[in-house]
């Protein structure tokens, strides 16, 4: 049984502080595999130490000083930022962050993939597979999508679309189609998402290893082996990722309802009654006989009925900027 691609993150002020604590989780990750039949690989661990400004930390003459130790092998820690570029799951980082190196080597690889996938499509060489489909995706796609959960939120657009032109080029030898087809086409034809839908597929399936930081991991019976070759862990249940999600929010200050400004008007105006805004009165309206059918004595009788209420109002305001007065809560023009 293999269990690949165990994250720990240990958060502390100083590497001092943080090394040591990480070395006794990593002795209780060892006896709890020890009791479950598993066995952890020294030599495919990877650490790197992350500071929030990469001047106040040493170059990497440190790392040697205080090392991570999985059963009495030690672990040098790279520092992020440092000379010496640190790589993570087979990722170059870069304090920068750009992350370009990593899908230019990915898509090469991948070509590399695809020149040999096309020699099995058109039966040259190599085995002759039942579903050339699946076989081409779990090949060549494959290699793409390595780490993309890390790579699609920082890589830079040119990287982006090097990934999706390889990827669209996987797609035209799924679907059989020629080169000049479009890639929308290509992915349509070959039953494939498109290459972003994937990757946020990926950072979505971040939340899945989120139930690994609860205190009863270590407790746990060891995961029973998959029924077939094609078995995928079951994605997190909608209610759990949103009890995560609201705890997330609730933490951040960020309630559910939050106060909102009232609006201006009592009930909003559609917009087929735009071209009659104009009628609308600012405070209260006036009674009007709306027996008046002649547009004459009907403005007739509203500056009656304005005269009426400017001369019931208690107080007025003037502006002398824009020769408006309010009189009361009838507004009129001087």
């Amino acid at each position: 049984m293999y269990a690949d691609d165990l994250s720990i993150i240990v958060k502390g002020r100083s590497r001092e502080d943080a090394i040591p604590t990480a070395n006794m989780v990593l002795e209780k990750l060892r006896a709890w595999s020890r009791e479950n039949g598993l066995a952890i690989d020294p030599s495919k661990c990877e650490a790197v130490w992350f500071a929030l400004s990469t001047h106040t930390e040493s170059d990497y003459d440190r790392e040697g000083k205080w090392p991570l130790e999985v059963a009495g092998c030690k672990i040098p820690v790279m520092t992020m930022g440092a000379s010496r570029a640190a790589k993570l799951l087979g990722v170059e980082l870069k304090p920068r962050l750009t992350l370009n190196v990593a899908p230019a080597k990915q898509c090469v690889a991948t070509s590399q993939r695809m020149s040999q996938l096309r020699c099995i499509a058109h039966k040259e060489a190599g085995p002759s597979p039942r579903d050339l489909r699946t076989f081409v995706i779990g090949y060549g796609a494959s290699k793409l999508r390595y780490g993309s959960e890390l790579i699609w939120a920082a890589a830079t657009d040119s990287a982006k679309n090097e990934m999706q032109k390889t990827y669209a080029t996987l797609a035209r030898i799924v679907g059989g189609v020629a080169s000049t087809v479009d890639p929308e086409s290509a992915h349509l034809e070959a039953n494939m998402p498109p290459l972003h839908i994937l990757c946020l597929h990926a950072r979505l399936s971040i939340f899945e290893n989120i139930r690994a930081c609860q205190t009863d991991w270590m407790r746990r019976p060891p995961p029973e082996p998959p029924p077939r070759a094609g078995f995928r862990i079951s994605p997190l249940y909608r209610d759990e990722l949103y009890a995560f999600v609201d705890a997330c929010a609730k933490d951040c200050g960020v309630t559910q309802s939050p106060p909102r400004e009232e609006r201006f008007f009592r009930s909003s105006i559609p917009p087929w009654s735009a071209a009659s805004a104009q009628q609308v009165t600012i405070g209260v309206e006036l009674p009007i006989d709306h027996s008046i059918t002649d547009v004459v004595e009907l403005m007739r009788e509203k500056r009656k009925s304005q005269r009426r209420g400017s001369s019931a109002a208690q107080s007025s305001i003037m502006d002398n900027s824009n020769g408006w007065r309010c009189q009361g809560l009838q507004v009129s023009r001087r």
